[in-house]
């Protein structure tokens, strides 16, 4: 299954008898799916369905719209002048001129531009018919939209599954360091409990129970299980859920956990190094995951 970016960019047109069609898509990331339209009122009716048609092929991302539909037949808008209204706004200024004495010319350009002074005659042309000339259109833009966003989504998940892969290395050698650190740190308490009590004596399995609830609080292996399935997982997923965005960023966030914890946890430098540079990755992991859909 291919992972999408949820950026990308549709465009298609088409020509017919009488009406010309244009649409534009934009998307961006969004945790869900938003569609905002930008289009002449004559076709906003058209909207639910546009943007139910365009839930066949994306399911997060924030969509802007750009449809521009000119029709000559039925349907097409024709622009008339509001003689009514022409000839009061004409009166008025040439009674205006004569009482203050203030001749100018008359500029029908800036007349035209007052509200209501050019009105629109539209014909009747059914929902049908204009559905008909643009759902072809607005599907071939959203095809358009898909082949973009699954390129940059191909792009994004090499890139992924580069840096989790790179996790495995890591955790081998923690793996092998977690017994030699663990008897490391049993000696040491060993050495430091037999230089406080000194000369005194202390029973042998008081001093290695007490010494082995101290280093059990340091175990990591069950943070390492749970991290390497979640790696494992998280490659999983990429691989075949479909839309698998909002999951990445569940496994993601428990990848984290497990991380922090393990860093907490354990005591040695060479491991906490690790946790750092281990930390820093998922961080950019988070930044492309957000991209997904």
């Amino acid at each position: 299954m291919a992972i999408q970016s949820m950026t990308g960019y549709g465009k298609a047109e088409a020509m017919g008898s009488g009406y010309s069609v244009n649409v534009e898509l934009k998307t961006v990331n969004n945790r869900f799916l938003e569609f905002q339209i930008r289009a002449p009122k004559s076709i906003m009716h058209l909207e639910s369905k546009l943007k139910q048609e365009l839930g066949k092929h994306v399911t997060r991302g924030s969509v802007t719209c750009h449809v521009q539909y000119d029709s000559e037949g039925p349907g097409g808008a024709g622009l008339a002048l509001n003689e009514p209204v022409f000839r009061a706004y004409t009166a008025v200024i040439k009674d205006a001129q004569a009482r203050l004495g203030m001749p100018t010319t008359l500029d029908i350009a800036d007349l035209l531009k007052i509200p209501d002074m050019v009105t629109s005659s539209e014909a009747s042309e059914s929902a049908e018919t204009a559905m008909a000339r643009i759902l072809p259109v607005f599907d071939r833009a959203c095809l358009e939209l898909v082949a973009m966003r699954e390129n940059e989504g191909r792009v994004l998940a090499a890139d992924l599954e580069a840096r989790i892969r790179g996790f495995f290395p890591g955790l081998e050698k923690v793996k092998g360091l977690v017994p030699v650190r663990q008897q490391e740190y049993i000696a040491k308490m060993r050495a430091r409990v037999q230089e406080l009590v000194g000369d005194a004596t202390i029973s042998e399995d008081r001093m290695i129970t007490e010494i082995s609830i101290m280093a059990e609080r340091q175990d990591v292996t069950e943070e390492i299980v749970r991290l390497e399935a979640h790696l494992h997982h998280f490659l999983e997923t990429m691989a075949s859920h479909k839309g698998p965005g909002k999951r990445l960023g569940f496994l993601l966030q428990e990848m984290l956990r497990e991380v922090n914890t393990l860093g907490t946890k354990s005591q040695f430098p060479d491991m906490q190094h690790l946790c750092v540079g281990w930390k820093e990755e998922l961080e950019i992991v988070r930044e492309q995951i957000q991209n997904i859909e």
